[in-house]
């Protein structure tokens, strides 16, 4: 099983590591992606798991962090993912859920990422928030001269942006929502996803899946989000897990596939 979102580098999880990867290990976790989402953090973040082989990093500018005075360029991107852990390029995205205090900086710091996925070849893993139909609109300006390699994140959007994804390849990444009690409209948008278009994700520390709601969530917790949704698509277990970590090392090419987690 992989995780394929998480953010290890927040306290919750960075102050009990040891412990953490050791409850990983014990739930057949086999690699994680811990998502970046301020540069001023990466050199921290990346010392944190240098020494794991199958724990690789993201590099991004998140956009609830976007301000005038605080943005991202694409040089910086494609200098950071060259780099054998740095594996995705985000996460970014579009989020007008608290603020659109910062709107244009917003779109400045999507492209910049949207570029720099298309010039080293990286995927780009989107947070979306109050702005689907934003964000379709920057990608199809893209995506007219461009192929772009995408996953949407802990995805909770529509039947459009479903389709949307769908027809363009892209992937969507489930998390702990999908077994919360009030998330029956996400399950219905969902029912019928090819499983060769989904990827499994915690969103660690939130987002705690049932039967750990309230909980710091973290990655071992993956396990419970693919044995709800190996029921919900009425698949083996172990047949749902060959598709969603086959999936994974499709998008994330750079990843090399290990059988466990060291």
């Amino acid at each position: 099983m992989i995780d394929s979102h998480c953010h290890l580098n927040f306290e919750s999880l960075k102050n009990n590591f040891n412990e953490m990867i050791n409850n990983a290990k014990n739930n057949n976790i086999t690699s994680i992606l811990s998502i970046n989402t301020d540069p001023d953090n990466f050199l921290e973040h990346f010392k944190l798991v240098e020494n794991y082989n199958s724990i690789y990093l993201s590099y991004g500018l998140h956009p609830e962090n976007v301000s005038t005075n605080k943005l991202i360029k694409k040089e910086d991107i494609i200098k950071k993912v060259n780099n054998n852990k740095v594996i995705g390029i985000g996460e970014t995205g579009l989020d007008f859920f608290h603020s659109i205090e910062f709107k244009k900086e917003q779109y400045f710091n999507f492209e910049q990422h949207i570029e720099a996925s298309i010039e080293s070849d990286i995927p780009l893993i989107i947070h979306q928030r109050n702005s689907e139909n934003e964000i379709i609109d920057v990608l199809k300006s893209y995506q007219k001269n461009n192929f772009l390699k995408v996953v949407f994140h802990c995805f909770t959007g529509s039947i459009k942006l479903k389709n949307f994804c769908l027809d363009n390849n892209f992937f969507l990444s489930l998390s702990g929502i999908v077994t919360f009690k009030n998330a029956r409209e996400l399950r219905d948008t969902i029912r019928n996803i090819p499983l060769t278009s989904i990827l499994l994700e915690t969103d660690s520390p939130f987002l705690s899946p049932v039967p750990l709601r309230g909980k710091i969530n973290q990655p071992a917790n993956i396990k419970h989000i693919a044995e709800f949704l190996s029921e919900f698509y009425n698949i083996h277990f172990d047949s749902l897990i060959k598709y969603t970590d086959d999936n994974f090392y499709k998008l994330f090419s750079k990843a090399i596939r290990y059988n466990k987690l060291f």
